[in-house]
């Protein structure tokens, strides 16, 4: 009688134990851990040398994408981002990229490669914060002026609705 009871105790253990880890898990799925209403100052690496900060690299509209070399989604989006660069730059938006690629070496190259013409940062914590440490990449960002997220899109963007977020802001 005693071993049965063992028994039942030590699946219910095993049984909340996995209702733990299961919980555990899901919450690490979610893209955000906390998604802040707008985005403070930070300073990061410029890619082409230097540090730079956001003050320094803020527009009318400024889209902030995470992005990194080794990410096909990433390198899928590039055609977007350059479409809406060329069409919006001189209307005041302002692409920041913060490569997560491991150095800044293997960024520059990435940014060369694929000929970008915006800024590109290398990512730190304080950055990260600043942006409510997204656990995925591609995700973009797009801010107003003052600094307050307007649109927030994880995943590869889709150019229509970001097309139209970004034209709420500069024209």
């Amino acid at each position: 009688m005693r071993n049965k009871s063992y028994k039942i105790a030590g699946i219910i253990v095993l049984a909340a134990l996995l209702l733990v880890a299961i919980r555990a898990y899901m919450a690490n799925m979610e893209p955000f851990r906390e998604m802040p209403s707008s985005i403070g100052n930070f300073s990061a690496i410029d890619i082409d040398g230097g540090r730079t900060t956001f003050e320094q690299q803020k527009g009318k509209a400024t889209l902030i994408v995470l992005s990194a070399s080794w990410c096909p989604a990433c390198i899928a989006e590039l055609t977007t981002l350059k479409n809406l660069h060329k069409e919006f730059s001189e209307k005041g938006l302002r692409i920041l990229m913060v490569s997560e690629d491991d150095n800044v070496k293997i960024a520059s190259r990435f940014k060369k490669k694929y000929e970008m013409p915006w800024a590109m940062v290398h990512w730190n914590y304080d950055l990260m914060n600043a942006l409510g440490n997204p656990r995925v990449i591609p995700v973009s960002y797009l801010v107003d002026s003052d600094g307050k997220f307007d649109y927030i899109e994880a995943g590869i963007i889709d150019e229509n609705r970001m097309r139209r977020a970004i034209k709420a802001l500069v024209d």
